[in-house]
């Protein structure tokens, strides 16, 4: 099967919609599997934000630019890598909604854990947001866009009731 997301515009912004869903799947499910955010300082929750981000980041970097050095059966210039970490680096972008967050509800006075829950359902309703978007690009209207919505919070449903039972810590959510 090809993938026809490397196309997909959102406005002006050409984005991967599969890898949008996927990273903010991967950043969801670390946050609500650590245990221990009041324990940490801003920076050491900054850092469990970032670091699943980079790598995921890197690990694109990396699969982009060897398979381009496998299809192209040599070594890359430094135009062709240079053009591979712009191409990933929108995906940073990503950080931008968690680290707003972050930011702006400690500054309020929020405890990690309560601003970790807001990140947390922020994430779950962006993914029935990208299911909305799949499902009007897909022409759907009514009770189908509904359902495409719903079928994206459901997903995020699911994970959020995945990993809080496999989550570490005593009482998933209850702080």
């Amino acid at each position: 099967m090809v993938s026809i997301g490397q196309g997909t515009r959102v406005g002006r912004l050409k984005i991967r919609v599969d890898r949008i869903v996927y990273t903010t799947i991967t950043l969801l499910s670390v946050l609500i599997i650590y245990d221990g955010w009041n324990h940490l300082t801003f920076w050491g929750v900054l850092g469990v934000m970032v670091g699943p981000m980079l790598a995921i980041f890197l690990s694109h970097l990396f699969g982009a630019e060897l398979g381009t050095r496998v299809a192209l059966g040599r070594p890359l210039t430094g135009h062709e890598r240079r053009v591979a970490f712009v191409e990933e680096c929108r995906f940073l972008i990503l950080l931008l909604p968690p680290v707003v967050i972050l930011i702006v509800l400690r500054i309020a006075g929020a405890s990690y854990t309560r601003i970790i829950q807001v990140i947390i359902l922020t994430g779950v309703a962006s993914l029935g947001v990208w299911g909305g978007v799949a499902g009007r690009r897909a022409g759907l209207t009514g009770w189908g866009l509904v359902l495409s919505v719903g079928y994206g919070l459901l997903l995020g449903g699911v994970i959020l009731f995945l990993q809080a039972m496999l989550q570490p810590g005593q009482e998933p959510f209850r702080q």
